[in-house]
């Protein structure tokens, strides 16, 4: 269909001529009338400036077609190759079937993709570098995963060259691998598709015992050929993950390991280490641990305390009334592995809720640093930070817990700390590290995989009532190097109401005051709003896990306190509400906990 493009009665009139404008022809279809004319050509033989010849059979084709659909050609047509002048092209690693199959979608810009044919279309696509038809064979094959292809499909990608079909094969290898493992299939994996697999911390299996079997059974059943790769296997085994037991007994009892001196001191050297540094491990595989939220609250009077966990598969609170964690007002907390990190305060008795303990006189901050074991109820110091602070926040970052922010010992009216240090649990020692651009009060930190996001207030909270979110700072935590961000918030915000939290990585915030919940794009360095909660109190808890925010009791006014748990889906932007809280808490520390199912201190009585 054809239309023109301008209107018959807007005519400029000059000296009382009208001017003659252009009319701009535009052909809807083209495109495809020129390709059933191409085609008609090949039904008639006419034209023909090319021959492809495969097998003993010549095929004729247009040049103009072959370079306007195959990279593949259309180089060969414009570089001084030898079938370029000849008029011909050789192709013996296709079958005459494959060149017709491709000439067919060449001119008609069809082609029907089945389980018989994808996988002569997959080759010549990769071979004539045809994008759109290798997409498309990549397409077909996603949707054909099951647990009875998928490591065919992994070696079909490799060979050609389908980084999409090989990156989703894969994540489906990884989710069932355990299922996989008891296949025959499995002992004929691919030993860099192996390493992939034990490399991702999504592998699915019920616990790290099953990897090290897994790397065992692979080895064994061609010992041979595969006892070379042994050592780097076990090595991406997460071997402080097991029980030491474990460890110890295998050790002893499999002679693929006794035997191989290297291996046996990797678990020696593991198994040392589990003396002192059991559970200080973060990288447990997610499919191998319970997943809680835990709830910690000291009352203004100092000897109330209130401590709960929450299951986030189940949907279930538990009360912890024994649980031996203690903390100062002002102070911060932080998880890492299976510990919780109490980090500072103030020692005496200043006012536990943030605006009063602001506006105390006089600050008497201490350094001091308490770890605490759930799985062993034991809380104990730990060596102190380099300086004291209270009202800092803490965050875990690159495998170490990192301080920022507070103010130190001094009167109220001292500023807020530019210094930044972590601890690295594993070495037992605190370190300095690059000090904030400027200072702020009542910090808020996220960390979305190895940088830091950090916001707050240029204005103490004691001086106005709210001050605006206006500091926004971002810490690459590998390079040790602190940036100041100009973000577009789009909106007011009030620095003593907004809560960080990662989700998937990403920096999210959750505005108390208007109920909105927005994430942050680093590229554009733009904020984007991503949906409202249905309501939440002042001081309220957030918490980010996977691709989940959970919004955790608060305060709507004084004497109104409440308990009410709202989680929002961000994977499909809907809020809904949970289990409340066993108490209506406000101002109070929360943080994610994950532990090894084996040694899970507050899993549910039988």
């Amino acid at each position: 269909m054809m239309e023109s493009r301008c209107d018959p009665f807007s005519q400029t009139v000059c000296n009382g001529v009208p001017e003659k404008k252009p009319v701009v022809l535009v052909a809807e279809d083209h495109g495809q009338e020129i390709l059933s004319v191409l085609q008609s050509f090949r039904e008639k033989n006419a034209f023909f400036d090319f021959q492809i010849l495969v097998k003993g059979e010549t095929i004729p084709c247009h040049r103009c077609v072959l370079a306007a659909c195959s990279d593949f050609f259309r180089a060969m047509f414009q570089v001084n190759m030898r079938e370029r002048d000849d008029g011909s092209v050789t192709m013996s690693n296709l079958s005459p079937k494959a060149i017709k199959a491709f000439l067919d979608f060449a001119y008609t810009g069809q082609t029907m993709i089945t389980e018989e044919n994808v996988d002569m279309l997959f080759q010549l696509s990769s071979f004539l570098q045809i994008s759109i038809l290798s997409k498309a064979c990549s397409d077909y094959l996603i949707k054909t995963i099951d647990l009875l292809n998928c490591l065919q499909l992994l070696s079909l990608s490799e060979g050609y060259g389908s980084t999409r079909l090989y990156e989703r094969t894969l994540e489906f290898v990884v989710q069932h691998f355990h299922t996989l493992t008891k296949s025959a299939d499995f002992l004929e994996m691919n030993v860099n598709v192996f390493k992939k697999c034990l490399e991702a911390d999504e592998l699915n299996v019920p616990d790290e015992e099953a990897v090290l079997n897994a790397v065992l059974l692979w080895t064994k059943h061609s010992l041979e050929n595969r006892q070379k790769f042994f050592p780097h296997l076990i090595k991406l085994v997460r071997l402080h993950q097991l029980p030491r037991g474990v460890l110890e007994e295998i050790s002893k009892s499999e002679s693929l390991l006794s035997s191989n001196g290297d291996c046996l001191q990797i678990i020696r050297e593991v198994i040392v280490s589990l003396q002192d540094l059991s559970g200080f491990f973060p990288d447990a595989r997610p499919s191998t641990t319970e997943k809680y939220i835990y709830v910690h609250k000291t009352e203004e009077n100092g000897e109330i305390r209130h401590a709960f966990c929450y299951n986030i598969e189940t949907d279930r609170w538990k009360e912890l009334p024994h649980s031996n964690l203690v903390d100062m007002s002002g102070s911060s907390l932080a998880s890492f592995g299976e510990k919780l990190f109490v980090t500072g305060g103030c020692k005496g008795n200043c006012c536990r809720a943030v605006r009063l303990h602001i506006a105390e006189p006089f600050h008497d901050a201490t350094d001091e640093t308490w770890c605490y074991c759930p799985v062993q109820n034991h809380f104990f110091l730990i060596p102190p930070m380099k300086s004291p602070r209270t009202m800092h926040t803490s965050v875990r970052a690159l495998n170490r817990v990192y301080v920022i922010g507070g103010k130190t010992r001094g009167a109220r009216n001292i500023r807020s700390l530019l210094d930044v240090e972590y601890y690295n649990p594993l070495t037992k020692d605190w370190n300095s590290v690059s000090p904030l651009p400027r200072g702020i009060y009542y910090p808020e930190a996220s960390a979305c995989n190895n940088v830091i996001y950090t916001l707050g207030s240029e204005v103490e909270i004691a001086d106005i009532f709210n001050p605006s979110l206006d500091c926004f700072f971002r810490y690459d935590a590998q390079v040790n190097q602190w940036s100041e961000l100009v973000a577009e918030f789009g909106q007011f915000f009030h620095a003593t109401l907004v809560k960080a939290v990662p989700v998937n990585n990403t920096l999210y915030i959750c505005d108390l005051s208007t109920y909105k919940v927005y994430s942050f794009c680093p590229e554009t360095c733009v904020w984007k709003g991503e949906g409202s909660f249905e309501c939440a109190g002042f001081n309220a808890g957030a918490i980010g896990i996977a691709d989940k925010i959970y919004i955790l009791g608060g305060d709507y006014a004084p004497d109104e306190i409440t308990d009410e748990v709202q989680v929002y889906h961000s994977n499909r932007s809907e809020w809904e509400e949970v289990s409340p809280m066993p108490r209506a808490l406000t101002e109070f520390h929360c943080q994610v906990m994950r532990f090894n199912r084996y040694r899970d201190p507050w899993k549910a009585d039988p």
